[in-house]
């Protein structure tokens, strides 16, 4: 190559290159690959026919791009970005923040691969139950992702078949009994015990019984159109979750108790920011502002906030109904200063509001009505959903049902009587029962007499 030279003075130019230490060889001017530079000649030639075949395949990956760390990549890039609603973001704040990056920020993210997730999941597993480390595990294997996506890594190491998380715990949805209900109701304060009778009968979720206004009440439907969250120690309203609006059932006794509490305790207009799940990181001050007259508020006339009700009203009801045992309380002595009160409850989660929705579940099931219904009721977009959490709340699960699907299989005369299908719809509709015979069978949760029936069931079709 020439030298380049001064037009005027013939003297040579001063490049860009000029005083600094770089490699003899210098390879550049692929569209979309930054310029490199090499000790020798077959390094160069090497990396430029690789370089060139991944940029035509859309494939190529920069090593220098995935040599940053996990904790500058998801601080200056992945979470500022991160586009889930506020709410969702706020509970993967701590364990993405408290449970990844202490461990495993420090790397960089082409250094992170089988051994090192394995060694970050055995130190996580110390401080973290089950539960919570499989959330962390997803969070972790989106953030992974998300640099495979941005060309930074060649490949994400979650998806290695070898590597799999915790095997979740088995659990199953708990409901109270009338009396227990009864009990915690009678133990809250009277201002916050119509939130008890909203729960448990119509099914709404704790923030969506704190954004409830009289006007959503419609004679024999409650149209659940908002909840309160809290987001950034804030509070505002937002959709139901899943940006889903619903009709849940509002049963004549449960207008009744409305009608009586506004007599006691007049509604309040509140007025917050709307928080739209579609623009999740607007600014906080550019969010309209909505007004609604709340049926349950503080004594104040402000929103409920989640963690004030459940520290200062839901866990002390449990206490005094007996639910819970009572919190341990510790008082650190500070010089100059008041002392410091520390109070620990010992609550499961299954005891949280939320029992008071699975509650309302097993009411309906137990009337005998359908799955669809209850999904809709709830907000489950998916009724097999519903099916998976609420099976063992059906009257004998999977008993009543057993003889005549086995009499459908087998030609049997004891079902009951109904239309006569056609062969194409009989077989059919065997197919379909086979194949739900076999689904139910190889469940984890179906009892060894259960599961030896729907087997010979199976064997006799087959």
């Amino acid at each position: 190559m020439k030298k380049r030279k001064d037009p005027v003075t013939k003297k040579r130019e001063r490049t860009e290159l000029w005083g600094s230490k770089t490699k003899r060889y210098r390879v550049c001017g692929i569209p979309g690959v930054r310029k490199r530079s090499f000790d020798n000649l077959e390094d160069a030639k090497t990396w430029l026919k690789s370089a060139s075949t991944d940029q035509s395949r859309g494939s190529h990956v920069d090593p220098r791009d995935g040599d940053v760390t996990l904790q500058w990549y998801v601080e200056k890039k992945w979470w500022p970005t991160l586009r889930v609603p506020p709410t969702t973001k706020e509970t993967m704040r701590p364990r993405v923040f408290k449970h990844i990056l202490p461990h495993v920020g420090h790397l960089s993210l082409n250094r992170i691969g089988s051994d090192e997730i394995k060694e970050w999941q055995t130190r996580a597993e110390e401080d973290i139950d089950v539960g919570t480390l499989r959330t962390t595990w997803r969070h972790f294997a989106s953030i992974m992702q998300a640099a495979f996506k941005a060309k930074r890594i060649p490949a994400n190491p979650f998806r290695d078949e070898d590597l799999q998380p915790p095997t979740a715990p088995k659990s199953k949805a708990k409901a109270w009994t009338r009396a227990r209900v009864a009990a915690v109701r009678k133990a809250l304060d009277r201002r916050y015990r119509i939130l008890v009778d909203e729960a448990v009968g119509a099914g709404v979720r704790q923030g969506e019984a704190f954004g409830l206004s009289p006007d959503d009440l419609d004679g024999d439907v409650i149209h659940v159109a908002r909840q309160v969250i809290k987001v950034g120690g804030r509070l505002a309203f937002a959709p139901p979750k899943g940006n889903k609006e619903r009709d849940a059932p509002c049963p004549p006794e449960l207008a009744e108790s409305v009608k009586a509490y506004m007599k006691e305790f007049e509604p309040v207009e509140v007025t917050l920011p709307w928080v739209d799940p579609d623009r999740p990181n607007m600014r906080w001050e550019d969010r309209p502002l909505v007004t609604v007259r709340l049926l349950v508020t503080t004594p104040r006339g402000n929103a409920i906030n989640r963690s004030t009700f459940d520290e200062k009203q839901w866990k002390p009801a449990l206490v005094e109904a007996g639910v819970i045992a009572s919190p341990i309380v510790t008082v650190t002595p500070r010089p100059g200063k008041p002392s410091l009160r520390r109070v620990k409850w010992n609550m499961p989660r299954e005891d949280g509001f939320h029992v008071l929705r699975h509650t309302f579940a097993s009411i309906v099931l137990a009337a005998g009505e359908t799955i669809q219904q209850l999904a809709d009721w709830l907000g489950h977009s998916d009724p097999a959903f519903t099916y998976r959490t609420y099976v063992h709340f059906l009257p004998e699960s999977g008993h009543r049902a057993l003889e005549v699907l086995g009499t459908w299989i087998t030609g049997g005369t004891s079902a009951p009587a109904a239309k006569a299908p056609s062969a194409g719809d009989s077989q059919q509709d065997v197919s379909v029962i086979i194949a739900a015979l076999a689904e139910i069978t190889a469940g984890a949760d179906v009892p060894g007499p259960l599961r030896e029936r729907l087997t010979a069931v199976l064997s006799t079709a087959a």
